[in-house]
């Protein structure tokens, strides 16, 4: 009996250490577990409010970026007027101007008495005193003879040279040069809205409409004769000519 005894207080002994161990690698082990979702928990926590603040700051970027935006259309809007009333301003200075093109240029020419030939050609008598000032002006085309610009005294003769020149047309033979070849008299514009007639003119070719012309430091543009009349008041408005 006695070694069935020492045999059993044996096992019984090895049940005990195994189950200690048993319980000491579990209790390890629910540490581990407990140190490990502590570490996930602490990380998506912190993954949580990072996610927070990087929602918080795309909210203000955006409405930053929206209040960029409304401050950028309206200093385009602004520096559009600006450049709007530039122009205006410089045609206005014009509205007593003409430019005549296709005058063959000549040593020691008059130019006075060609643009008074040019208002009898047109049957508009000029006198010598209703002309504040005349001058050529340079062209982009270096073969071709360089523009005449006038400036008379008053609107009212302006108007009347040019209302008599849509209507009659007048040539290098009414001022005895040879050979004879046309010539061009239209309002004197400003840069920029020559700029804008010559993209006017160009869109007019490419879609096939009839009209592009100027009135009154005006651009406008029409179809057929019986289309409705297009004003091109800048550059995004030369899309209108579709």
């Amino acid at each position: 009996m006695s070694e069935l005894t020492k045999l059993r207080d044996e096992l019984r002994k090895g049940m005990r250490e195994f189950e200690a161990k048993m319980e000491r690698d579990l209790r390890k082990e629910l540490r581990d577990l407990k140190a490990s979702l502590d570490f996930f928990n602490k990380e998506f926590e912190k993954a949580k409010a990072e996610r927070f603040e990087l929602a918080k700051v795309n909210k203000e970027l955006k409405a930053s970026n929206e209040n960029l935006a409304e401050e950028c259309r309206a200093l385009k809007k602004q520096a559009s007027q600006l450049e709007d009333r530039v122009t205006t301003s410089e045609q206005y200075s014009r509205n007593r101007n003409l430019e005549i093109k296709g005058v063959p240029l000549t040593e020691d020419e008059n130019i006075c008495e060609i643009v008074r030939q040019i208002g009898n050609a047109l049957e508009v008598p000029i006198e010598e005193g209703e002309i504040e000032v005349c001058h050529r002006v340079p062209v982009k085309n270096p073969s071709a003879p360089p523009n005449i610009v006038v400036q008379f005294n008053s609107r009212t003769k302006r108007d009347a040279v040019l209302k008599k020149a849509k209507k009659m047309r007048v040539s290098t033979e009414d001022l005895c040069f040879t050979p004879n070849s046309p010539l061009y008299i239209n309002e004197h514009l400003c840069p920029a809205l020559k700029q804008l007639l010559g993209m006017a003119v160009a869109r007019k070719k490419a879609k096939g409409w009839r009209f592009v012309w100027s009135c009154d430091g005006k651009i406008l543009a029409r179809k057929e004769e019986s289309s409705p009349i297009v004003r091109i008041r800048n550059a995004q408005d030369v899309d209108k000519i579709a």
